[in-house]
């Protein structure tokens, strides 16, 4: 069981709201030299727009290490694998398990 797994049980009464906090602060460490599996993926033309985008704005990120921080962040999330059976309820599942900061 995961950090997140057993911290989000303790926070979270049964039944009551999700507990959501932030990732702790070694969660999102790999770094490009402890990379040592090449993996691929196809991506959307919106997608790798915006991967390179960000790596372009960011000032000497590459568009790896901002998918090795995704991939590390995904990891943090409270996901119930065994059951999904579908991309859709992937992405639903995603949904459910993030809340995202807007600027004010």
């Amino acid at each position: 069981m995961s950090s997140v797994s057993y911290r989000v049980m303790l926070d979270h009464a049964p039944g009551g709201p999700a507990a959501f906090r932030q990732p702790h602060p070694h969660a999102i460490d790999t770094r490009r030299r402890d990379a040592t599996v090449r993996a691929q993926t196809h991506l959307s033309k919106r997608q790798i727009r915006w991967l390179r985008d960000a790596a372009s704005k960011s000032r000497g990120v590459d568009p790896e290490d901002i998918v090795r921080a995704m991939v590390d962040l995904a990891m943090e999330l409270e996901i119930h694998w065994s059951g999904i059976t579908r991309p859709t309820e992937l992405r639903d599942t995603i949904r459910d398990a993030v809340l995202i900061r807007h600027a004010g």
